[in-house]
């Protein structure tokens, strides 16, 4: 279950990036990088939908995957046709990962016609182009065999020996013998004696039941009862001297059951003839009497050890030598791991794989046999992995212990270097140094990049390095050439460019081009004219004064060279910095989880605040204010932890937008902006659907279809942008269009005939108020309801939404010029800074971000203004109520002071005063939801605790 959830979490967001990218395909269907980003993704899923045993969703991605091949071999051209295809293809991966997610395993996708479809398109598409195809294969084979004669040429050509210093790694010791924990599994009989103690105590708990029925029976005069009773009573007599056997544990465990269902229904007044058959409770207990051959087989996981022998030769430290020692030198420890999985486990690689993940959290992976794209295509049992880290090997081998692993094996191993010369034998022919001076003159470098050996997709990585080297160089020529890198058939791990830089641009910038592309092992570099002096002193060296002419050779010659040696090591630095920003994947409820801890530390600090202010001791108020700062620290921490960017959410309207806008018959450029923006996830999971219903509406009643927008002298394109902004301690996210706007005056008229308001308040109201009559439950100006809108549920819908969440939102809207929806939301709904006041024995809280004012006033300041009581704030006319009115609490007795308390709140219909009975101060407190009775109540919106233990509500005024 544990890989299955890994993989729906990952092909979630591979499906969302494909999404992302078709977007911008339909807009650049020349963007070949966009066509090979799609394909990673689909190659990817079906690797991990192999592993996991999900062969529809691995069959479906194979066929977009060659479909694709096609796009980017130029085979067969973007097209709308092509586009709303792979769209289909994505819909029908989201429904299947729905269905995984339910525990659903056969599929109600119809894969076979998606894939038919495909192949459809395909053939369509190919018609006419194989021919072509195989007459350009004939050309390149007789291109091919011109070429042949040159091949046998160069091979007539000398050959050079040279000398080279290598660093060359050995394990101290060969092979290695180890005791391993191994987990079997036994099947052993339990004997009778071993339930006696546990079944003690229910056997006195059905004692007193019976007991306490006894009387309920004489009372009720109920026959089932009485009948009950005298049954158990004979059975625990007959059991007294009896072994206690497993058919007498489960009848124990029935009489238990039995007698709960007897004391509920005795409490809910229902007739026991109901509840329990007095039959088969006789034979139940009967049959328990009856002898058993032996106790109760069960299985048992049984830990033994083993001593095995492990050989460490099988790894090759040939390319790994300077690695090691630079590791190994700065602290590391270097560890043989072996692991093996149970033969009972069905996906046995897929069980390795996570081994593997979680091993590069640990340190770092040097060789690993299978490796990682050897386990998503064979299934093996054993795992061997020569491994660097810092960690102990207990440390490490705790990490490793997973459900369904045999055992771990954590070795230690000790390797020794050695220095030697190597004669190494090159051909070098007339012909190809020519060609190479011919290349390398005119500054023209030469770079040789080696890909990671676990790399799949090498083609596609060669041809990404390819295309981020043509934005600061001119490509003059690459071996092997690029027509076999975009065809896909190149497989190794090296290859070479030869290029021109542009101006302003320096060897650095072609390295960091090349390492910001995942899946690079070393980037080699030589400057223009190092060649030719390599190949001047491979001349030199023939002859007999060599020795002589190496002597009178500048020294500025041999530092140039050194570099140009030392180059690999250089990228070792560069490839602990990758590893510092790894990152793991959490689940949402352990982040939850903490968060309550920290809320749990921030009521225990206010506790303790609280004992040191009673009994003013000072050094218990030193601790607190240290403690205060650690807890604020790590209370910032676990909420940036939870803070994701808006992107979460908005990537996936840009498909909406475009599929809503075709089903409708429009056109629209969908904007997203500040999409950076980071909101608690816990909201940014609530704002999905208010977001739906605000474009979906803007998309049906706002944008114009092309033909009206142009007869307005509009452009045939509408603009609806969707935009985040940070303002203090909230988010403001705007849905904005250009479309028709909304009409005041048919607002108002619909409100009247709805009888929401009367023609008098109508026209009392400015168009700003009546245009937020639509927040209104049920209200629409819809004439017929479509697929999309005009059910008269949406803005209510996003008004009591993002009001929950402690938030507002506010229409603003012109006729025929446009609609901007604003929503204002809080950063956080965790841990606030709330003001706290008090009614009466109980403290209320606002949170702080609400508030504006708190001021003192006289009773006689409050004025009756057409039916409301207001008080003056500011030059404004600000209305007032009593909290215990709004709290439907008017029993209780006004304060006697002199002066009135108000707090002046800050809500979406405008500025609003409290009168409370007093002011406690502002503090952080943790948000509790209200649950059961309290769940629904007007005017609250959750609970917290204090510092002494009392509980405080939180107040929702947005409706006062």
């Amino acid at each position: 279950m544990e890989y299955l959830d890994l993989f729906i979490s990952e092909a979630e967001e591979h499906i969302q990036n494909i999404n992302e990218c078709l977007l911008e395909l339909e807009k650049d269907p020349n963007n070949l990088e966009l066509i090979n980003q799609i394909f990673r993704s689909a190659h990817t899923i079906k690797g991990a939908a192999r592993t996991v045993g999900l062969a529809h969703v691995s069959d479906l991605t194979h066929h977009m995957e060659d479909i694709l091949d096609y796009i980017r071999n130029g085979q067969i051209p973007v097209t709308e046709e092509i586009i709303d295809l792979l769209f289909k293809c994505m819909d029908a991966l989201e429904q299947i990962l729905e269905e995984v997610k339910e525990g659903i395993v056969e599929t109600e996708v119809d894969v076979q016609s998606i894939i038919e479809e495909i192949e459809r398109l395909k053939k369509k598409y190919l018609e006419g182009k194989v021919e072509v195809k195989e007459e350009k294969k004939e050309e390149k084979k007789e291109e091919e065999k011109k070429e042949e004669p040159k091949e046998e040429k160069k091979k007539e050509e000398k050959v050079v020996k040279k000398v080279i210093k290598k660093l060359i790694a050995k394990f101290k010791n060969p092979k290695s013998k180890v005791k391993v924990k191994k987990v079997t599994k036994e099947k052993i009989e339990i004997s009778a004696e071993v339930y006696d103690e546990e079944i003690d105590e229910k056997i006195e708990t059905i004692k007193k039941s019976i007991t306490v029925f006894e009387s309920l029976a004489s009372a009720l005069n109920d026959n089932t009862l009485k009948e009950f009773v005298e049954i158990v009573k004979d059975y625990l007599k007959k059991i007294e001297e009896r072994d206690l056997t497993g058919k007498i544990r489960e009848a124990i465990d029935y009489l238990t059951s039995t007698i709960e269902k007897i004391t509920s229904a005795i409490e809910e007044g229902k007739s026991l003839e109901e509840i329990i058959n007095l039959e088969e409770l006789k034979n139940k207990l009967e049959d328990s009497l009856k002898e058993e051959e032996g106790g109760e087989v069960k299985e048992i996981e049984k830990i033994v050890e083993e001593e095995i022998e492990i050989d460490h030769e099988i790894f090759d430290l040939s390319e790994y030598a300077e690695l090691l020692k630079e590791k190994l030198e700065s602290g590391y420890k270097l560890y043989h791991i072996r692991v093996k999985v149970e033969d009972a486990c069905e996906l046995k690689s897929a069980r390795l794989a996570i081994v593997l993940t979680r091993l590069k959290n640990l340190g770092e992976i040097v060789i690993s046999k299978p490796t990682e794209g050897e386990l998503k295509e064979k299934s093996f049992d054993v795992l061997d992995v020569l491994f660097l880290s810092e960690k102990d090997a207990e440390e490490i081998e705790k990490e490793l212990r997973l459900p369904e692993i045999e055992y771990v094996a954590v070795v230690p191993v000790e390797v020794e270097f050695e220095e030697v010369e190597e004669v190494i034998e090159e051909k070098v022919t007339v012909e190809k140094e020519e060609e190479e001076e011919e290349v390398l003159d005119e500054d023209v470098y030469k770079v040789e990049v080696i890909l990671d050996d676990e790399c799949l997709l090498r083609a596609v990585r060669a041809y990404m390095v390819i295309k981020e080297l043509q934005e600061i160089a001119e490509i003059v020529k690459t071996k092997p050439p690029l027509e076999v890198i975009q065809e896909g058939t190149f497989n190794d791990l090296r290859f070479t460019i030869y290029l021109k830089l542009k101006e302003g641009y320096e060897e650095d910038d072609i390295r960091e081009k090349i390492k910001s592309i995942p899946e690079i092992k070393d980037v080699i570099i030589e400057k223009p004219g190092e060649k030719a002096e390599t190949k001047e002193e491979k001349k030199e060296e023939k002859k007999e004064e060599k020795v002589e002419e190496k002597k009178e050779e500048p020294k500025e010659e041999k530092k140039e060279e050194k570099p140009v040696q030392k180059q690999p090591p250089k990228a070792q630095p560069k490839k602990e910095e990758k590893k510092s920003s790894q990152t793991i994947r959490i689940n949402i409820e352990k982040l939850d989880k903490l968060m309550n801890l920290v809320g749990e530390l921030v009521i225990t600090r206010a506790n303790f605040a609280q004992i040191a202010n009673k009994y003013q001791i000072k050094e218990l108020q030193n601790a607190i204010n240290r403690l205060s700062m650690l807890i604020n620290e790590l209370q910032e921490e676990v909420m940036a932890m939870r803070m994701m960017p808006v992107a979460y959410v908005f990537n996936r309207f840009p498909r909406m937008v475009r599929d809503l806008a075709k089903a409708l018959g429009k056109e629209v450029e969908f904007i997203m902006e500040g999409t950076d923006i980071e909101l608690d996830r816990t909201v940014l999971d609530e704002i999905f659907e208010p977001l739906v219903h605000l474009i979906r509406n803007a998309l049906d009643h706002g944008i114009e279809p092309p033909e009206e927008r142009e007869k307005l002298g509009k452009p045939r394109k509408g603009t609806l942008k969707l935009i985040a902004k940070r303002e203090r301690d909230h988010v403001i996210i705007i849905v904005e269009d250009d479309g028709r706007g909304i009409d005041p005056e048919k607002i108002k008229k619909k409100a009247i005939e709805r009888g929401l308001i009367t023609p008098e308040e109508a026209e009392k109201m400015s168009d700003h108020e009546i245009i937020n009559l639509i927040f209104l439950p049920g209200f629409s100006t819809a004439e017929k309801v479509s697929d999309v809108s005009g059910r008269g549920v949406g803005m209510d819908v996003v008004k009591t939404k993002i009001e929950s969440l402690g938030g507002s939102v506010v229409v603003y809207s012109e006729k025929g010029k446009g609609t901007r929806v604003v929503l204002k939301l809080p950063l956080t709904m965790a841990i606030i800074t709330a003001l706290l006041m008090s009614l009466g024995d109980q403290i209320y809280a606002i949170p702080i971000t609400s508030v504006l004012d708190v001021i003192r006033i006289r009773p006689e300041d409050i004025k009756n203004i057409e039916g409301m009581k207001a008080v003056l704030y500011r030059d404004e006319i600000v209305p007032v109520i009593k909290l215990k009115d709004f709290l439907g609490m008017s029993h209780l007795p006004d304060k006697e002071d002199e002066d009135i308390i108000v707090v002046i709140v800050e809500r979406s219909d405008g500025k609003l005063g409290v009168i409370v009975d007093d002011v406690i101060g502002r503090d952080d407190i943790v948000v509790k939801s209200l649950t059961g009775i309290l769940k629904n109540i007007p005017g609250l919106a959750g609970a917290t605790i204090l510092g002494d233990g009392r509980v405080a509500l939180i107040l929702d005024l947005s409706n006062a």
